[in-house]
């Protein structure tokens, strides 16, 4: 159970990491005309320093993760985006919940979220849900912080995520999951990807299903003229959920130069709508009856060529297709109250060419990339009257690289129309300054702008959400500056990685979901905000047995207008991970997340606590214990348990939305 109001205690530092090694050249042995007596040998330790060589990289401020890398942790999409530098999760319930991207102070809306290319954002809410992914189709996630609009689209005033679904390699792999949490949550994931000949496929499937009943501490209310309400511990109700997801790729190469591949991302739930937390009846306000049905299909088409000549060097065309469809019913929790039954329908139609041109001139190497990209959306619904918006983007982007690339100017433009409002015009420029080859300072400064989805517009009254047809476009400045090193070696040290940058946003009539009532929360237009912050990343590992990685964002953002706070950003977020153990063979992690003060109203006048809550997990791969002989049938077959929020801690992004206190979970994984 938790402890509404835990204390928590400020930390600054946080996780992940890449574990490497220093392999030497061996040195081939003289052969000698006859058999010696060997001489012993005395050897002596040294330890010495080995500077690193970055790889090539934008000048945007970036990170990355593998998802092999979290293997036999029972991780979901959202905890592995929560390591990641100047990122903040925003959770809107437990296990199966919706939940968001919040990318240096952003919304959710304001962070463009892509698969394998494609932008994912919900035409309705404008956000993407993470619950809807399942990490264990995924390869990889990649993290772009500061205005991504030139690069992916408006929408990204905040940044980029960019999932990568698994691909086949040279030898087929066959992989099964399964997790047991708390609260009667399930988790089973089937993949395999392998090669026929000139066909490559993959195909996989993953299933969750949780009950969702977990206790919370309701959150205490306070007006100024009166005494906090007091209400007891409570159990959330109606949040079963279900969802099931399928992810099918098929793909060939077309010549020597050319590939050609089909991708087809299915996700299909069930879910109760419990809504807010924000009554003082015995159901704390809860909604026992209202239930939620949802459809999402992505469907791409690529085609890639490369060194084609004066045709470019990385040519890309693409056609995809997104589909949702959201059901929501709610009979009424009185005799007074309307029966809502709505049913809500987007197609996306889009393509997307892209090429690239490298070239030599004037003792400069350009790389200059032209892309052109369209879409059209279309909502249909019970009580929606057909509602279509268009929109075209041209981007350009020159990577100018002189003086042996210690140098590198990214000068880039794009040009948005979306229908129903004014052309953005968004210009950028990102310069990187490489001295030594492991020292990197980088700066960055951008135009963004995000057009309001359908929902914030036209979102029918649920009752405790509905939208606002008198909004703005947001549009904003982003600009960065920091440095990056990185040595192989320094003594016992290895894979050192440290990155520390400040930034700014100066975002006009930023978009943000408040409460306007305590039973209904709805989005307006802020006015001007100003976001400022610093972020700090370090990573290490020491022999091969110990990995740490923590991270630390400090943030300050404010309406001009009122001067108060923006409501949903954490004053700072810190992040620890300490990995022990032989990778592939076992490991224990520890993690440590203390997030700061978050605003929860417009006025200023309510605030959630900070808090710092604990996650460990220990696992073993019995696949890599030589003894047991099961490496001849298994690559991988690993065991491991974790427990979350150790501390049982009381824990919430959002004001009405509970998170359930300490929680744990079993499971295996096997791979062949």
């Amino acid at each position: 159970m938790q402890r509404p109001g835990a204390r928590s205690v400020p930390i600054a530092l946080l996780t992940l990491i890449v574990a490497g090694g220093v392999s030497g050249e061996e040195e081939e042995a003289l052969p000698v005309p006859a058999p010696v007596r060997e001489e012993p040998i005395e050897e002596f330790p040294v330890l010495g320093m080995r500077t690193g060589i970055f790889g090539d990289s934008p000048a945007a401020f970036s990170s990355s993760a593998l998802v092999d890398d979290f293997d036999a942790e029972g991780k979901r999409l959202e905890e592995l985006l929560a390591l990641q530098p100047g990122v903040q999760i925003r959770r809107f319930g437990g296990p199966g919940s919706p939940s968001e991207i919040s990318i240096r102070g952003s919304t959710g809306s304001q962070v463009g979220v892509r698969v394998d290319g494609v932008r994912v954002n919900s035409v309705l809410s404008g956000s993407s849900n993470l619950s809807q992914f399942c990490l264990g189709l995924l390869d990889a996630v990649e993290v772009s912080r500061g205005g991504g609009s030139i690069q992916a689209g408006g929408g990204s005033i905040g940044g980029v995520v960019s999932l990568k679904t698994r691909r086949p390699g040279p030898e087929p792999v066959n992989r099964i999951q399964f997790t047991a949490s708390a609260f009667d949550t399930f988790e089973v994931t089937a993949l395999r990807t392998a090669r026929a000949e000139h066909l490559e496929y993959t195909a996989g499937y993953c299933g969750f299903t949780t009950e969702g009943d977990y206790r919370f501490a309701p959150a205490v209310i306070r007006v100024a003229t009166q005494p906090p309400t007091d209400r007891p511990i409570t159990t959330r109700i109606n949040n079963e959920r279900v969802r099931h997801s399928a992810n099918i790729g098929l793909g060939t190469n077309l010549g020597r130069r050319s590939h050609i591949r089909l991708h087809d991302y299915l996700t299909y739930s069930s879910h109760g709508e419990p809504g807010l937390d924000a009554g003082n009846d015995p159901l704390a306000g809860q909604n026992p009856f209202a239930h939620g049905r949802d459809v999402h299909n992505l469907a791409r088409l690529e085609w890639t060529a490369e060194d084609l000549g004066a045709f470019g060097t990385a040519f890309e065309a693409s056609l995809h297709h997104r589909y949702q469809r959201n059901q929501f019913s709610d009979p009424g929790t009185s005799e007074s109250d309307e029966p809502v039954n709505l049913t809500t329908r987007v197609h996306s139609f889009g393509g997307k060419v892209q090429d690239a041109w490298r070239g030599h001139r004037l003792g400069i190497d350009h790389d200059f990339s032209l892309r052109v990209d369209a879409r059209h959306d279309l909502v249909e619904g019970t009580e929606r009257s057909a509602i279509g918006r268009s929109t075209v983007g041209v981007s350009l982007q020159e990577d100018a690289r002189l003086l042996d690339e210690r140098v590198v100017v990214v000068p880039a433009f794009r040009a948005e129309w979306t229908e129903g409002f004014d052309t953005a015009w968004l210009p950028g420029l990102g310069i990187v300054l490489s001295p030594v080859s492991w020292l990197r300072l980088k700066g960055n400064v951008q135009r963004s702008f995000r057009a309001p989805s359908f929902d914030e517009l036209y979102l029918p009254d649920k009752g405790f959400i509905r939208g606002n047809p008198t909004l703005d476009a947001e549009t904003a400045l982003n600009a960065d500056a920091g440095l990056e090193f990185v040595f192989d070696v320094i003594g016992p040290i290895r894979d050192l990685r440290f990155e520390g940058n400040v930034f700014l946003q100066d975002i006009d009539d930023s978009i943000v979901w408040v409460p306007i009532s305590l039973r209904t929360v709805a989005p307006v237009n802020t006015g001007p905000a100003e976001v400022r912050g610093y972020e700090l990343a370090l990573s290490l590992t020491v022999t091969r047995f110990l990995r740490i990685f923590a991270n630390h964002i400090g943030l300050e953002s404010e309406s001009v207008r009122t001067g108060l706070p923006l409501v949903g950003r954490a004053e700072s977020e810190t992040n620890l991970r300490i990995e022990l153990g032989e990778r592939r063979v076992w490991k224990l992690v520890g993690e440590l997340q203390h997030t700061g003060r978050i605003p929860a109203s417009p006025s200023g006048s309510r605030w959630l606590p900070a808090r710092s809550v604990w996650n460990a997990s220990a696992s073993v791969n019995l696949a890599g214990v030589d003894a047991l002989g099961l490496h001849r049938w298994l690559g991988e077959l690993w065991l491991y348990a974790a427990l979350n929020n150790i501390g049982d801690v009381a824990v919430r992004d959002l004001l009405f939305f509970p998170q359930p206190g300490r929680n744990g979970h079993l499971g295996f994984q096997v791979q062949w």
